[in-house]
């Protein structure tokens, strides 16, 4: 499954109500860490330096706060699938009914 068609069918399975949800992509080969980093910078995608699961972490964000949009994401995952580059995409955390703070009262 390419990463794109997986993150869809992942967005699509969200409530409606989500604020922020962590997407992860690990790579099936490493020698191709350096192509997907510059794939992934329109997405602010985290490189992760230690031993884990996965090579990359995208905060996205539904309506505000500090995160990607989900078409970002998705076009940058869709470079990853022109490119050729082949692993797996998943979802982690997701954080639901965070609203920003209401403007301080004091103060411009």
């Amino acid at each position: 499954m390419s990463h794109t068609d997986a993150f869809d069918a992942l967005m699509g399975d969200l409530p409606g109500d989500w604020s922020f949800v962590e997407c992860y992509v690990a790579l099936d080969d490493p020698m191709r860490l350096s192509e997907a980093r510059v794939a992934l910078a329109r997405a602010n995608a985290r490189p992760m330096y230690e031993k884990g699961d996965h090579d990359f972490a995208i905060t996205i964000a539904n309506t505000h706060g500090r995160g990607a949009r989900a078409g970002v994401v998705r076009s940058a995952l869709k470079l990853l699938d022109h490119l050729g580059i082949q692993g797996r995409t998943w979802l982690g955390e997701t954080r639901s009914q965070m609203r920003p703070a209401p403007a301080h009262r004091f103060g411009p």
